[in-house]
C-alpha cells in the first residue's frame, strides 16, 4: 500500500494545501537544467524536511507533474507553460548534503520490500508474536530506504510565489509530513545548506 505525504507549498504569504497526486501521466523530461531559483525552493523544502534528521534521505532523480489546487493558487498569477505533455526535470547532483539521489522506480521496489506491513501481516497470517524492537527496527529500515520525490515548481508572474509538492513513500505503516510556512525573500539566504 503507497501512503504519499504530499504538500503544496506556497512562498510568501500563501497558504499550505494538502493535494493528492494524480495517477501517472505521460511526461516529457525537459531538456533544461533546474534553475538556481528552483534549487533555491527544493532546498528550503529539504531543509526544513531534515531539520531534526541524523541520517540520508534517497531523492527520486526526477520530479513528477505537478497537480495545482484552485485553492491553493487563488490569488495568484501563476505562470505556466504548455500542459498538453508536462515535462518533469532531472538533479544533476544532491541538491543538500545528507541526500542521495536514487532511480525512483529501484527504490519503490526497496520501499516495498522494507515495509513495516509485511512483518505485521506475518504476525496476523503466521500468528508470530512481533516485538516492539521488531516493530522498531522495521520501521528505522522502512524510513532508511523510503523515497523522497518532489513535483516540478509553478512561480508566479512575479516570482515572489512557488507552489511545489512533496511526497515521502516508505511503506503502508509509515509516513509523515511537515507543514511549514516559507517566506521567499527568507529562502533566499539559504541557498547554501
Amino acid at each position: 500500500m503507497r501512503m504519499p505525504t504530499t504538500l503544496m507549498l506556497a512562498f510568501t504569504f500563501g497558504a499550505i494545501c494538502a493535494v493528492a497526486q494524480g495517477q501517472s501521466q505521460k511526461t516529457k523530461a525537459s531538456k533544461d537544467t533546474l534553475s538556481d531559483e528552483q534549487l533555491a525552493v527544493y532546498l528550503a523544502v529539504l531543509k526544513d524536511y531534515m531539520k531534526d534528521s541524523r541520517g540520508s534521505l534517497n531523492l527520486s532523480i526526477k520530479t513528477y507533474p505537478l497537480v495545482v489546487d484552485e485553492g491553493c493558487s487563488k490569488g495568484l498569477k501563476l505562470e505556466r507553460t504548455d500542459d498538453s505533455v508536462p515535462s518533469v526535470h532531472a538533479f544533476t547532483s544532491a541538491p543538500a548534503p545528507n541526500v542521495v539521489l536514487v532511480d525512483p522506480e529501484q527504490q519503490k521496489s526497496k520501499v516495498k520490500e522494507n515495509d513495516p506491513q509485511n512483518l505485521m501481516k506475518k504476525a496476523i497470517d503466521e500468528r508470530e508474536p512481533v516485538t516492539e524492537e521488531q516493530l522498531n527496527k522495521s520501521l528505522e529500515l522502512a524510513f532508511s530506504t523510503g523515497l523522497f520525490s518532489f513535483s516540478e515548481i509553478v512561480f508566479d508572474k512575479t516570482h515572489r510565489h512557488a507552489i511545489v509538492s512533496y511526497s515521502f513513500e516508505c511503506g503502508g505503516l509509515c509516513g509523515h509530513g511537515n507543514d511549514s510556512r516559507q517566506n521567499w525573500e527568507q529562502m533566499e539566504g539559504q541557498k547554501d545548506m
